[in-house]
């Protein structure tokens, strides 16, 4: 297959949301580190944020938990403590992320299909989408608990392409989390990383430091992966 024929004019674009719309990945962190102090762990809401950005709450519990071999508290537990706490520290902590209204109200305008394809609870996406004020502007809204497996695996991004009606290739995704891009890949989508300083050995098509650098001629440019 040949550049040119992996070029494929794109229809959609499927956003992550925490780190990429809303700055509610910290927030996500902040009480993650602490709820994971109480059973022992030490991590940073840095380390967090770098390990295990997009990925599933219950995934994420589980594999510390092993790890750490944690049997004071159920990742069940874990998962229903975190959100309890996330709900009540979420006030005034709903932020945009630089410029990611200005993008989606222009690719929206542009014609492009919008979805949101996020490892929170479908309730959390939508209570942080109407915070903002833009939930109208997407036409799908999924959540990692509505699918079989979440990122990496794909099942998130497919599901979503197949809620808007466009064939994976017709379909962008925008991450900053490494385990998106991976799952992107995997599902046969470009991929636009957003990561601080736009460099780095991420698994994404492209990377940029600001949602700013984004436009409707660099998405369709975009090459499929092989």
């Amino acid at each position: 297959m040949n550049e040119e024929s992996r070029q494929v004019r794109k229809k959609a674009v499927i956003f992550d949301m925490d780190g990429v719309i809303s700055d509610t990945q910290e927030l996500h962190a902040e009480v993650e580190s602490a709820l994971l102090a109480e059973h022992g762990i030490t991590m940073t809401p840095e380390e967090i944020t770098r390990e295990y950005a997009g990925i599933p709450d219950h995934t994420m519990f589980r594999e510390l938990f092993e790890r750490h071999a944690v049997h004071t508290c159920s990742v069940e537990d874990a998962v229903r403590t975190k959100w309890g706490r996330m709900h009540r520290a979420k006030n005034n902590r709903i932020v945009p992320i630089p410029y990611a209204i200005t993008l989606i109200k222009n690719l929206k305008r542009e014609g492009f299909k919008l979805a949101i394809a996020s490892a929170s609870p479908k309730v959390f996406i939508e209570e942080v989408l109407r915070t903002l004020r833009i939930f109208s502007n997407f036409d799908v809204v999924v959540s990692a608990y509505e699918v079989p497996k979440g990122k990496p695996a794909p099942d998130i991004f497919l599901f979503a392409a197949a809620q808007l009606g466009v064939a994976p290739r017709e379909a962008v995704v925008i991450e900053d989390g490494r385990s998106g891009m991976v799952g992107a890949r995997v599902a046969g989508m470009a991929c636009i990383g957003l990561i601080p300083g736009g460099t780095g050995d991420f698994p994404a098509t492209i990377l940029v430091s600001s949602l700013s650098e984004i436009h409707a001629s660099m998405i369709h440019d975009l090459p499929i992966p092989r």
